[in-house]
């Protein structure tokens, strides 16, 4: 029958945890993961924000509202994954198909996407707050995806030349196709779609240390809104 377990039902309880989050990360997808699932939930999250605000007539302050909700449910969820086991291996069986390896005892990017949006909603005019989520969106998983499947040439550990060229070719036609359907003057729309693309591809480029869910949107935010001001444009 093999030994016997001495612990108590607790112990007993948080070691069966511990063995299904250990078969769990072997399943688990890592950064160097083409992980297609981890992409699609990526650019569909900020869609689900972005509709409200660009269809529905939410103001800004309604957006930011509902994110500082949503924001403090994850956070909660986040804080009993890592107080309760069985709470995380409930979290993990759940999200699994969009989690990497490095979360399964971490925090994961979603607090941070969060928290992005969020800052943009608050902090930002129309035109910035959204270019600045759109860039997280697209930006963000395009460059992964470009960096894995075609980066040779490595500029940083995690950061590829194709995946940074890939991501500015992505941030510029969201750029232009946001800026032309909000009438921008075309003459601006060609320069503004290569800052754009310049914008979100150094935003995600930077080795900064902070998660790039929550750094790109800030970055690229503050250098749109620095664009746009140089240029004399309205930022909302």
């Amino acid at each position: 029958m093999g030994a016997m377990w001495n612990g108590n039902w607790k112990d007993w309880k948080e070691h069966l945890s511990k063995v299904r989050l250990a078969g769990s990360a072997n399943r688990l997808a890592q950064r160097s993961d083409l992980h297609l699932a981890r992409k699609c939930f990526h650019m569909s999250g900020a869609m689900v924000f972005l509709i409200p605000f660009l269809f529905l007539g939410f103001s800004q302050e309604k957006m930011a509202a509902i994110l500082g909700t949503v924001l403090a449910a994850v956070m909660s969820l986040e804080y009993s994954r890592s107080r309760w086991e069985w709470v995380n291996g409930i979290a993990v069986k759940v999200m699994g198909p969009v989690m990497r390896q490095s979360e399964l005892n971490q925090l994961t990017g979603i607090p941070f996407y969060m928290a992005s949006c969020l800052f943009a909603f608050l902090i930002f005019p129309e035109h910035i707050a959204v270019l600045s989520i759109l860039y997280l969106a697209f930006g963000d998983p395009f460059s992964s995806f470009f960096g894995v499947l075609y980066g040779k040439n490595k500029i940083f550990p995690n950061k590829s030349l194709q995946g940074t060229l890939g991501g500015f070719v992505v941030c510029a036609l969201v750029t232009a196709g946001y800026l032309h359907w909000q009438g921008f003057d075309p003459a601006y729309l060609l320069l503004l779609s290569l800052l754009g693309g310049l914008a979100g591809s150094v935003a995600e480029l930077l080795p900064l240390n902070i998660d790039d869910n929550f750094a790109i949107p800030v970055v690229s935010g503050a250098l749109m809104a620095l664009a746009f001001w140089s240029a004399g444009i309205p930022l909302s």
